[in-house]
């Protein structure tokens, strides 16, 4: 039976340029930035239309503007394209003129992708797959020289195949990656792999029966990594440029790491959620198809068209039934870490990154064209990045990002107290709840550090939402409050005193 892990959305994961805006046609001067004939009144009616994520009935509703936002969040950079029909139809860099330290940005600047590297990965592989350069449903074993997978639960019957890597059903250990500071040496992807002395992720293993499980793991596309430059005696870079950015024409864009130094002054730095900097500007990944693309808003757009362009039949780099292909085998929602949605007739697709320090998202309607990319130097992004996708949805009439409508409800502190504990979800995750007597809220915290202050509202049980962001949590009567529901899962209270998650 299919089972979700935990939902790629939590693993993945937390002043403009100087293009005019006119509708005399593309404008695109010397940073890049595009605004097409016509697109000018709707992005001006987005960039000052941000609505939050939680609309409370009864309430009246505050738009705010995407500079607003970036204050409110203290986001000092945000690289944004909006797609429309297939066409990006405008694209900018935003820079908060409130921050303490404003860089020099454009739209050729360069962000973490984080986690959307894997997508495009992934598309390159079915690219190769296409040109019989490789198979993906061979035992990946078959392609690896110096890395032998360990024994786990795979068989002769059940391998680990590049496909089962890619779709995140390998069984291949679940979990993301933290980086490396660049103080530090970073450690090859073959050493994390193998979990070596200095690596701050563990060795890969094979903790389920490959195909059966869906769960999110960036050990499994560091291991495709490292059959891939195996079988093609390149490094990772270099084989990502000839098979997909060059041919997608992402030329800002590249998976070297550590960044040449030469680049460096076109990388928007990293920032914690409180505005803290990255030490030496952002972390280092050697783990490059799983977090260590460096792209932009204007990049990713490209490679997102193209793949509407395949499902119309009218793409130079992918054919249309490749794409009906792995459409075909979505499970849970999921397709090779797209998330699926489907309204009516149309069918989008959207993804999800969050490196320590970059926040990041995209989606593209394979019916419509319509679609938005957004890239965040700061670990703060989700909720905007969110708010973007929302508030876009509703300029561009799109049938996907729906605004969650809740109840306020008040509650007595003295029943929200005895909520605070350390909790299992589903089994596997650690969660936590602390109370705020300042605020007396209750605070969801994640096992990255991420915080979400939640609103009670009216619903089963005991309800909360997180405004931000629209996460709800029930706590459920029937475990007289010790257990709560959280994406569909459980998370059952621990044994122990609650008093140190009460402040």
């Amino acid at each position: 039976m299919n089972k979700l892990i935990f939902p790629f959305i939590v693993l993945v994961i937390l002043s403009s340029c100087s293009s005019q805006s006119g509708d005399s046609g593309t404008s695109l001067d010397s940073t890049t930035c595009i605004t097409q004939t016509g697109s000018a009144e709707r992005r001006t009616e987005l960039e000052g239309g941000i609505r939050g994520q939680v609309k409370f009935l009864g309430e009246s509703e505050n738009l705010s503007s995407i500079t607003d936002k970036m204050s409110t969040y203290h986001i000092p950079a945000l690289s944004l394209a909006v797609i429309h029909r297939g066409e990006i139809a405008w694209a900018e860099t935003y820079t908060n003129p409130d921050f303490p330290e404003v860089q020099q940005l454009d739209c050729t600047s360069i962000f973490q992708a984080a986690s959307l590297s894997k997508p495009v990965t992934f598309l390159a592989a079915l690219r190769m797959q296409a040109a019989g350069v490789i198979d993906l449903d061979k035992d990946v074993q078959e392609y690896l020289q110096d890395f032998a997978l360990p024994e786990g639960k795979q068989t002769a019957t059940h391998p680990v195949t590049l496909r089962n890597l890619f779709s995140h059903t390998s069984g291949i250990t679940p979990g993301g990656y933290q980086g490396y500071a660049q103080d530090l040496d970073m450690p090859s992807d073959l050493a994390v792999l193998e979990g070596r002395p200095g690596v701050n992720s563990p060795a890969i293993e094979v903790v389920t029966v490959p195909d059966e499980t869906l769960a999110y793991s960036g050990g499994g596309y560091t291991l495709a990594e490292v059959a891939l430059q195996d079988h093609f005696g390149e490094e990772f870079s270099n084989i990502m440029q000839q098979w997909i950015l060059e041919p997608a024409g992402m030329q800002y864009s590249e998976f070297t790491q550590p960044l040449p130094a030469s680049r460096s002054s076109q990388v928007a730095r990293a920032y914690t959620a409180t505005g803290e900097a990255i030490a030496g500007g952002w972390r280092n990944h050697p783990e490059q198809a799983a977090a260590g693309l460096w792209s932009n808003a204007l990049d990713l757009s490209k490679f997102l068209i193209e793949i509407y362009n395949a499902y119309q039949g009218k793409s130079a780099i992918f054919s249309q039934s490749d794409i009906q292909s792995i459409l075909s085998q979505e499970r849970d929602g999921h397709v090779y870490g797209f998330l699926v949605n489907r309204s009516g007739d149309d069918i989008a697709l959207t993804h999800y990154g969050g490196n320590e320090g970059y926040r990041t998202g995209m989606t593209i309607s394979l019916s419509s064209g319509n679609g938005l990319v957004y890239l965040i130097n700061s670990d703060n992004g989700v909720a905007l990045g969110n708010e973007l996708l929302l508030s876009a949805s509703r300029v561009y009439n799109w049938q996907h990002f729906e605004q969650s409508q809740v109840t306020r409800k008040q509650v007595n502190a003295d029943d929200l107290k005895p909520l605070a504990g350390e909790y299992k979800w589903n089994g596997q995750i650690d969660l936590s709840i602390r109370y705020e007597e300042s605020d007396q809220q209750i605070i969801l915290i994640f096992p990255n550090g991420d915080e979400y202050k939640m609103t009670p509202i009216v619903g089963d049980g005991l309800a909360f939402i997180h405004p931000n962001t629209g996460v709800e949590l029930t706590f459920l009567t029937e475990d007289k409050f010790e257990s709560f529901r959280l994406y569909g899962q459980t998370a059952v209270k621990l044994t122990g005193n609650a008093a140190d998650m009460q402040q």
